[in-house]
């Protein structure tokens, strides 16, 4: 099937008019606008992962709010469709991935895939940073309630 992965990336590097190669036999890495997109045959599974970058892990009480966001958008994959967002181990970056069985994917509709899932990971982007701006306007306020109750601690009435 490794030739069927080949024909995938050609299919692809053709409509992207750009040339894409294939690492160790099973990996392709391409930059599209800001995207660096990974594509990866699973030989054991006969599936092609796709997997994106889409936004930086923000600190404080955003973290949670992002995390809650993710965890909606992967609710039976109601704003993923199929895809699934993901935290990398390092908890730097979310990550949108998506496996499609090689069986299904052919040289005409791989690009078109591809092109999908990128206006995808453009459109979680757009969420994350919505909600990081959001939040992060929200914060001072947040921190201030907790410093002011935290003050109380020691008063009994």
């Amino acid at each position: 099937m490794g030739s069927a992965f080949a024909g995938l990336i050609e299919a692809l590097s053709l409509k992207v008019n750009t040339s894409l190669e294939i690492e160790d036999g099973v990996k392709v890495r391409v930059n599209f606008d800001d995207f660096a997109l990974l594509i990866t045959y699973l030989p054991g599974s006969e599936r092609v992962l796709m997997a994106v970058a889409v936004a930086d892990v923000p600190e404080g009480v955003v973290r949670l709010e992002l995390y809650r966001e993710l965890l909606r958008g992967n609710f039976l994959f109601g704003r993923t469709y199929g895809a699934a967002l993901a935290l990398d181990p390092a908890e730097r970056f979310i990550c949108l991935q998506a496996a499609q069985p090689l069986l299904t994917l052919t040289r005409d509709n791989f690009p078109d895939l591809v092109e999908n899932f990128l206006s995808l990971a453009g459109e979680w982007r757009g969420r994350c940073l919505e909600l990081s701006r959001s939040a992060a306007e929200e914060e001072p306020a947040a921190e201030q309630a907790v410093a002011f109750s935290a003050g109380f601690e020691a008063l009994r009435v």
